[in-house]
């Protein structure tokens, strides 16, 4: 099930997160993760987790509008190994296009030239590639932007 992510939550999701090696190239460690989150909920970004019973497994943290003026952005979506395969991450797409639908007809989103898993993903969900951000990030790699209109 989808629900708001709770303080208590930030802590044991952050650990089970910072493991993933998207997490590990970026060098997002259990900390790093753990501050951030507890910053983000403090300035009531949108912070959505996915609970199948045993606490948060997966995360879609995002901004509902903003972007380029136009629409929402989502900063990252990531489900914690073992929480695969559930219907977490369309679930938690879902909620974020939800959420930015009310505001905007645009959602936005960068995902990571090697990242082809969530590449496939997203385009199975209607996302296209509409621009490249060189080294934006880390020096060997290029986020590209991803756009689906909403509405």
């Amino acid at each position: 099930m989808i629900r708001a992510l709770a303080t208590a939550d930030i802590a044991p999701l952050a650990g089970r997160l910072a493991t993933l090696p998207l997490m590990v190239r970026y060098r997002r460690t259990r900390e790093a993760i753990e501050l951030d989150l507890g910053a983000a909920l403090a300035r009531s970004d949108g912070l959505l987790v996915w609970d199948a019973g045993s606490g948060a497994d997966g995360l879609c943290w995002f901004q509902p509008s903003g972007t380029l003026g136009l629409g929402g952005y989502l900063k990252l979506l990531a489900i914690a190994t073992g929480g695969e395969g559930r219907g977490a991450g369309a679930a938690l797409l879902a909620g974020f296009e939800a959420a930015v639908a009310t505001h905007s007809r645009h959602a936005f989103l960068l995902v990571s030239d090697f990242n082809h898993g969530a590449q496939r993903f997203y385009q199975r969900h209607g996302y296209r590639e509409v621009g490249r951000l060189p080294a934006l990030v880390l020096p060997d790699v290029d986020e590209l932007v991803l756009w689906k209109r909403l509405r």
